[in-house]
């Protein structure tokens, strides 16, 4: 009788010591490691991969579609408003020799210069702002919902997983170790 409440009392005692620093130990440190690896890992890579394809991608496509557009828009009211007012108004005051000599000067000057400095101004710091803003929330919005689903779903599984696991194989494991070894002690005692 003494030696098997002994033996049940030491017994529950130890394992259930032993268990819950052990379980306790090691979740936390594979947790801490894995969410710390995991985390700097997909942050850095995700992070990398989204900003540059977008960045590539939104520049060349917006870059060209706002070119072409401003471009052979611009080109055209200008060219034919400047053209119409300046041929009717000039024509009947100056000559043809300086109408032509001006107006060739004038419109490649002031439609070139025009264009590319408004294009490539209004172009990237349109396109600088937008993308930064739409990138920067995209990615914190997406980054934070995901890892949050992520690592709740992934804790909670592996808590379960790993204490019910760990739990059933220390606890039959060491009870039939000690079992057996007080046994026969104490049957060869006896």
């Amino acid at each position: 009788v003494c030696l098997f409440v002994c033996l049940f009392v030491c017994l529950f005692v130890c394992l259930f010591v032993c268990l819950f620093v052990c379980l306790f130990v090691c979740l936390f440190v594979c947790l801490f490691v894995c969410l710390f690896v995991c985390l700097f890992v997909c942050l850095f890579v995700c992070l990398f991969v989204c900003l540059f394809v977008c960045l590539f991608v939104c520049l060349f496509v917006c870059l060209f579609v706002c070119l072409f557009v401003c471009l052979f828009v611009c080109l055209f009211v200008c060219l034919f408003v400047c053209l119409f007012v300046c041929l009717f108004v000039c024509l009947f005051v100056c000559l043809f020799v300086c109408l032509f000599v001006c107006l060739f000067v004038c419109l490649f000057v002031c439609l070139f210069v025009c264009l590319f400095v408004c294009l490539f101004v209004c172009l990237f710091v349109c396109l600088f702002v937008c993308l930064f803003v739409c990138l920067f929330v995209c990615l914190f919005v997406c980054l934070f919902v995901c890892l949050f689903v992520c690592l709740f779903v992934c804790l909670f599984v592996c808590l379960f997983v790993c204490l019910f696991v760990c739990l059933f194989v220390c606890l039959f494991v060491c009870l039939f170790v000690c079992l057996f070894v007080c046994l026969f002690v104490c049957l060869l005692v006896c």
